[in-house]
């Protein structure tokens, strides 16, 4: 099985991205289940759950949730409760926020820990968005797992397999880092603490698939990093 662990589907400026596309680039790539979220400039929760609806044996429902929403508590305990998401994204860059800024952020996680879900993330090595500053928050929810996505590429990639490697909860997810860092931190910190994504429609599901290939041959590395982790991470 291959679950790929970041989509983004819906309307942006431009573009309206329906999941039907999806589920052929999906086909087209062998890959059995994806995460959904909405598209981050005009956030459609509803739209995620319907389309969980839709195809329930191909997507994973995913909120993504503004911080700074006045009920952005109410939005996600919603999607929790309601929708049966597996977690929430969060994108400190388009939201401005630092990611260490419990006082902000630290009802999300808590919300997370009591509906036993978890946290995707950007990271990159953007100023707000550090690997260091999830890790922060990884430390005080120690029951939330955190995937980062993108390694911390392209500056701060050392200190995203550092982290992964010291902190229980904190994972790394493929999308858009380059082969040579997939594969230290493949040594470093070991298949288990590595999920497959490919940021599709951004990102091709084929080329990422492709990258982790790369890394290793061994069947049980592989099956970990391609569904196995998932499974393990959303209890499914």
């Amino acid at each position: 099985m291959i679950i790929d662990m970041l989509s983004h589907i819906g309307i942006k400026k431009g573009e309206n991205y329906k999941v039907e596309s999806l589920i052929e680039i999906m086909d087209n790539a062998n890959v059995d289940k994806c995460m959904i979220c909405s598209q981050l400039e005009t956030i459609d929760n509803h739209y995620i759950y319907q389309s969980t609806e839709k195809y329930p044996d191909r997507t994973l429902g995913f909120a993504v949730i503004n911080p700074w929403d006045i009920d952005g508590e109410e939005q996600l305990e919603k999607c929790f409760k309601e929708y049966n998401f597996y977690g929430v994204k969060l994108n400190a860059i388009r939201f401005g926020y630092s990611a260490d800024r419990h006082s902000l952020l630290d009802p999300y996680f808590q919300l997370c820990k009591k509906y036993n879900k978890m946290v995707v993330v950007h990271g990159m090595s953007d100023q707000f968005s550090l690997p260091e500053k999830w890790a922060e928050m990884a430390k005080k929810f120690p029951e939330v797992p955190i995937v980062l996505y993108h390694m911390g590429i392209p500056l701060a990639y050392d200190s995203a397999i550092s982290l992964a490697k010291e902190i229980d909860n904190f994972y790394l997810s493929t999308c858009a880092a380059y082969v040579p860092v997939i594969k230290k931190a493949y040594e470093i910190v070991g298949a288990r603490k590595i999920l497959f994504s490919s940021d599709a429609p951004f990102g091709s599901m084929e080329q990422e698939l492709l990258k982790i290939k790369l890394v290793t041959s061994n069947k049980d590395d592989l099956e970990m990093m391609l569904s196995g982790n998932a499974k393990r991470l959303m209890n499914i």
